[in-house]
């Protein structure tokens, strides 16, 4: 089948690898070899290079100590620090926000969580990422901190992409009603509580998370389920 380029070159070779990353076509530790993609996908090998950079970002590629690159291999270990420091820099986020979350942005925040209960909703797991991204930067606008929205814009590609290879289907209930009660009360004006709410939630997260599995187990790509 002929590898179409809806984008750059650069763009469409990386969307490609992720989806194979996380559809188990490359699995975790399978070798990355740039001439290899190169001939396979009939690029040249510049964009695969540049690809693989950016996925290296991400985390979902690895390169090591040799320059030999090769899928992550996620252990249930690093799952769960993932979602640690995700929660860390929304909850600060949240907590900064508060006294300027006004009706205009509480909106906007409803409908980013509303998209992506939706979109979780329907297993749309991928798609179901953007609204909560767009949720963490309405609170990010909000709190107005430079080094804050730097660090967790970073924290949130490296989370959110690596933690594709976690099988958390079975979580997705857990971050629904964790986002919607945040909203509820900050719809309530209760501002503190809402804090502790969302604190809560990624505690009660990585705890479900590391009833999952023994430490240090691999994860394997995401069966969502």
């Amino acid at each position: 089948m002929a590898f179409e380029m809806p984008t750059t070159r650069r763009e469409a070779v990386a969307q490609h690898l992720r989806e194979e990353i996380l559809s188990g076509a490359l699995p975790p530790g399978a070798p990355i070899r740039d001439a290899e993609i190169a001939a396979r996908l009939d690029v040249s090998i510049t964009p695969v290079r540049e690809a693989i950079t950016e996925l290296i970002g991400e985390g979902l590629v690895v390169s090591a100590a040799n320059k030999r690159r090769h899928v992550a291999v996620l252990t249930q270990r690093q799952a769960i620090e993932l979602m640690d420091v995700l929660g860390v820099v929304t909850v600060a986020a949240l907590e900064r926000a508060v006294p300027a979350l006004d009706d205009g942005r509480l909106d906007a925040l409803a409908g980013a969580v509303d998209r992506f209960t939706e979109e979780v909703g329907q297993h749309r797991f991928e798609a179901s990422r953007t609204g909560l991204v767009d949720a963490v930067r309405v609170l990010l606008a909000t709190a107005d901190n430079d080094e804050l929205t730097a660090m967790a814009e970073h924290v949130m590609l490296r989370s959110l992409r690596r933690i594709s290879l976690y099988p958390s289907g079975h979580l997705v209930p857990l971050w629904v009603e964790g986002w919607q009660e945040t909203l509820r009360l900050l719809r309530a004006g209760a501002g503190p509580e809402a804090v502790a709410r969302l604190k809560a939630f990624f505690t009660e997260l990585t705890t479900r998370m590391r009833a999952d599995r023994p430490l240090d187990a691999t994860v394997g790509p995401a069966t969502q389920g």
